[in-house]
């Protein structure tokens, strides 16, 4: 059984891409001058229109941060693996409002911010993907390591003269990832593993009661 508050962050979860990627290709789309081969999509931030770009990170990052503090976290078994995983993840979520707001004409600073964002989510996929294999849970560990692995090859493999197609590419697999841990929260199919195993035991307690009261 889910919490009301653990339904409200898995529908924040699917939200989260569904409106960022939405705003971004609209964005796009109000931008002639941009060209997925000579611009980073960062440099929609700093156009003439940059409002739209810029909100849609705010808002994606705020409905991230719900999504994991709220939902995600409920998930997790206990280790260092899981808990770094997800602090990974916190971080990650932390840094995607961040790019809005230290936009490109900050320098430096924005590409260090924008490379937490790529680099710490996936990364947080991956520890949370072998946490959930060593808990038995080989499907969702396979294919969360599978994300990770697959984002930051993305953007360090796909050919590119500037970063915009490796960006998006790694956006929408994270995206993905995502929808689909929050739909499990909002089917209650994400449960804690040490809520699951008490769970269980109690079911045992009750059947073995029975049978000695038979």
């Amino acid at each position: 059984m889910t919490t009301r508050f653990t339904r409200l962050a898995g529908l924040c979860g699917i939200l989260t891409p569904t409106i960022t990627l939405t705003l971004i290709f609209v964005s796009i789309k109000l931008s002639p001058w941009f060209s997925w081969h000579d611009n980073a999509l960062s440099d929609l931030g700093v156009s003439a229109t940059p409002n739209l770009f810029n909100a849609a990170l705010l808002i994606g990052g705020a409905l991230q941060l719900v999504f994991v503090l709220g939902g995600l976290r409920s998930s997790l078994g206990p280790g260092r693996l899981a808990r770094v995983g997800f602090t990974a993840i916190v971080i990650g979520a932390v840094a995607l409002p961040l790019i809005g707001i230290v936009t490109e004409d900050y320098g430096r600073t924005h590409y260090y911010v924008a490379a937490t964002y790529f680099l710490a989510t996936p990364l947080g996929y991956i520890l949370l993907g072998s946490a959930a294999i060593k808990r038995g849970q080989s499907v969702e560990g396979i294919l969360s390591v599978a994300a990770g692995i697959a984002a930051i090859l993305a953007i360090a493999l796909v050919p590119h003269k500037r970063i915009a197609v490796p960006e998006i590419l790694a956006a929408t697999i994270m995206g993905v990832w995502t929808f689909a841990m929050s739909v499990k929260l909002l089917t209650g199919s994400a449960v804690d593993p040490q809520r699951r195993k008490h769970g269980q035991t109690q079911q045992t307690l009750k059947r073995q009661e029975t049978g000695r009261a038979r």
